[in-house]
């Protein structure tokens, strides 16, 4: 496996995270609270804690199977994308992402989501991608579809949203045999 590498789409770079991207991350991401809406959790809430998550992802790139980039549209860093929690038995791995909301509904999440699949069904020859989305999110879920994922499920009352309700959780997933690119 090659890990994180760099990759480019028609409009984005998708590169490396650095600490140098903490305190955009932290203004972006966490100090907004339409980010976690619905994703029920923010590890960019504190300056503190975007570090840690930095940090975390940077010593990340030495192990096998945990990939995260920072996306770029030209100068301007406009959100993240990752893949964890690789299962290497299954050759499975969960996806995420995160745009901030001035990039909202450009087309960056879907371009960025296709990418990253397309990188790591082809290039890492990993069999299974996933992710999850808020049963609300329909946005999330069109962009999990744009990148070739079919809905497969629903967890219900799987989530706590913010206010301390519960929600339910959409499942998508792509496997290779069924990979178009």
């Amino acid at each position: 496996m090659n890990g994180t590498v760099q990759l480019h789409t028609k409009r984005l770079l998708l590169r490396r995270v650095t600490s140098e991207d903490t305190a955009i991350l932290h203004r972006e991401l966490g100090c907004n609270p339409e980010m976690i809406r619905y994703t029920c959790w923010n590890p960019y809430a504190t300056l503190e804690s975007t570090g840690v998550k930095v940090e975390n992802d940077i010593q990340g790139y030495e192990k096998e199977g945990c990939y995260a980039w920072i996306i770029q549209y030209g100068e301007n860093v406009i959100g993240t994308i990752g893949a964890y929690g690789y299962d290497s038995g299954m050759s499975s791995i969960e996806l995420g992402y995160s745009i901030f909301q001035k990039y909202w509904g450009l087309g960056f999440a879907s371009e960025a989501a296709a990418e990253v699949v397309r990188y790591l069904i082809i290039g890492e020859k990993i069999n299974r991608v996933h992710a999850w989305c808020h049963a609300d999110n329909a946005a999330s879920a069109k962009v999990l579809m744009h990148a070739g994922m079919k809905e497969e499920g629903l967890l219900r009352q799987a989530m706590k949203n913010p206010d301390g309700s519960y929600a339910d959780q959409k499942i998508f997933g792509i496997v290779r045999k069924d990979y178009t690119g």
